[in-house]
């Protein structure tokens, strides 16, 4: 199993419009958004290969070009991210 270092990152809306924190530690991955950016949620993962894309897209500058809250939403509406708190 490939074991990913933490990362975290604060968003502007700029960036996302969705999301205003994201931090991806080993198959947990918290996130605030920016409707409530005080308010943490906690997501479990049992795909080592989502975490690994997850972290790749959260770490690149722009996000890879991609919509980081279309990849969590996409993820919560197929099961590779399951909310825990």
């Amino acid at each position: 199993m490939i074991v990913n270092a933490p990362i975290a990152r604060m968003l502007t809306t700029e960036q996302s419009s969705a999301i205003a924190f994201i931090k991806v530690d080993d198959s947990t991955v918290t996130i605030a958004y920016q409707s409530n950016p005080d308010n943490m949620y906690q997501f479990t993962s049992e795909s080592q290969t989502f975490i690994s894309q997850l972290t790749q897209i959260v770490e690149a500058e722009d996000f890879m070009g991609m919509s980081l809250g279309g990849i969590v939403a996409d993820a919560r509406r197929v099961g590779d991210l399951v909310q825990t708190v």
